[in-house]
């Protein structure tokens, strides 16, 4: 079976791809047999700096790339060609920003499925949007090569604009999970290269149900 790319990416920061991708990746460490690489793109370096701090030999593997060098599309393909003979499953974790941004574009041309958190402000949703009606004019620079888009109900709360979420359905491709997380601390606290968030065990686990849904929908 060929090497799954998987991106954690929206337009605007503070949605939580970081950290769902840290949670989703330490879970698919753990509870899998898969082989996983991170990918580190955003320049904060997040994921990286949380691999090194750690420094335990039973973390996933990270890799960061600087965008900055000479010729950063060059080396981006090779580092991705030698990961896929390693590895099962590659973790993307892109920057913030528009998709004409290189990092970005050619992260997600590369990719087999794209992670959006998805918040409920209207600041997040006209940012989600924008980003999203993007989506269909780069599908067709790749028309032999399918790429799904999963929307994840990121920091839940009660607020009003959580019922507005459903209109992002289908713009773009968008397929929104019906598990949700909620803007719970333990995720902030939690993120860790070699953890797991939760027992895996406790089927009441809101993390345990966005997971089983992640696994089923990227056929994992």
């Amino acid at each position: 079976m060929s090497t799954k790319v998987i991106s954690f990416v929206t337009l605007k920061g503070g949605s939580g791809k970081t950290t769902l991708l840290m949670l989703t990746a330490a879970a698919i460490h753990n509870r899998t047999d898969k082989k996983l690489l991170v990918i580190d793109s955003d320049p904060q370096l997040s994921v990286k700096q949380i691999f090194l701090q750690e420094n335990n030999p039973k973390s996933f593997d990270v890799f960061a790339i600087n965008w900055t060098q000479p010729n950063p599309q060059e080396y981006f393909d090779k580092v991705l060609t030698l990961a896929k003979r390693k590895y099962d499953l590659i973790f993307m974790d892109l920057p913030p920003g528009r998709i004409t941004d290189p990092t970005i574009y050619y992260s997600i041309m590369a990719s087999d499925i794209l992670i959006v958190p998805v918040v409920a402000s209207q600041l997040d949703i006209n940012a989600t949007t924008a980003f999203l009606e993007q989506l269909p004019e780069l599908k067709k620079e790749r028309p032999l090569k399918p790429l799904e888009v999963f929307g994840v109900i990121n920091k839940q709360d009660q607020s009003i604009e959580y019922k507005h979420l459903s209109k992002l359905v289908g713009i773009g491709g968008l397929e929104i999970f019906y598990s949700t997380l909620s803007n719970l601390v333990r995720y902030k606290r939690g993120v860790s290269t070699f953890k797991d968030i939760a027992n895996p065990a406790d089927a009441n686990d809101e993390f345990n149900r966005y997971f089983d849904e992640f696994r089923l929908k990227c056929f994992i």
